[in-house]
């Protein structure tokens, strides 16, 4: 009797395992109405949205973000689903200008982020609190060479990498295993690259995993970067944004 409780005791716990269904938090962008299932950094924190445009048409999402970038405590949009313990999260997606095939504002890029998440807003924040990486591609500070940019983000505090690329539909993919992090990118009819590994035991079992966006960093100006709180309250309406994003899909696994 005991060995037949085991068994069934067994079972039950791999059947709940296997019940964290991350799948049901895909989304191939076939319906609008799927946009209200994803959170909003702005909205969860309280900030400004520094998103200027976010729609789905035809099957696709469009992200097209103000003046902005994920940087050290700087701020920019972020889409987000809450997922706890491992887990394999991919997406496949475009990268251009407003007008060209390629932006033209420096630091205009779009990816895979997985950040920890903060119980903040405006009035009791304080600096030094991000703790992230991300997987994006883009342009950084040459826009004549298209990147995939790397970054591991500890207490606020950003070390990056700039892998060189080809602004085309790629594959994203971002593979946590306990505090190990993989980052990975596939072309079309190409196979899987790891690009970058961050053993990161600081970040939470539950973490914000989804879609960032962020351009044209530096017209935000000195005397506003200046000031972190103030950066972070302000939609600068003044820059020269040039990114838009076209994502295909987003997996969970």
């Amino acid at each position: 009797m005991k060995k037949i409780i085991s068994i069934i005791s067994l079972l039950f716990f791999v059947f709940f395992l296997k019940g964290q269904n991350h799948s049901k938090l895909s989304d191939n962008f076939t319906a609008s109405a799927s946009l209200d299932d994803w959170k909003r950094f702005y909205q969860n924190e309280g900030w400004p949205d520094m998103m200027k445009r976010l729609w789905i048409e035809e099957g696709f999402l469009y992200l097209e973000p103000y003046t902005s970038g994920w940087y050290a405590d700087y701020h920019a949009p972020f889409l987000f689903k809450e997922i706890k313990g491992d887990f394999v999260v991919r997406t496949r997606l475009l990268v251009s200008g407003l007008k060209d095939v390629s932006p033209k504002a420096t630091w205009s890029l779009s990816g895979l982020m997985v950040r920890a998440p903060r119980d903040v807003n405006p009035k009791n924040w304080a600096p030094k609190g991000e703790n992230w990486i991300f997987l994006t591609t883009g342009i950084a500070d040459n826009i004549q060479q298209p990147v995939f940019e790397t970054k591991s983000t500890i207490n606020s505090k950003s070390k990056l990498k700039l892998h060189p690329n080809r602004l085309d539909w790629v594959e994203l993919k971002i593979i946590r295993e306990g505090a190990r992090f993989t980052l990975w990118y596939k072309y079309e009819g190409e196979s899987w690259n790891k690009i970058e590994e961050f053993f990161r035991p600081d970040l939470p079992s539950k973490l914000q995993v989804g879609l960032n966006a962020y351009t044209d960093f530096y017209s935000a100006g000195k005397s506003l970067m200046g000031d972190l709180l103030k950066y972070n309250t302000t939609v600068v309406k003044y820059g020269k944004p040039d990114l838009l994003v076209k994502v295909d899909y987003v997996i969970f696994e």
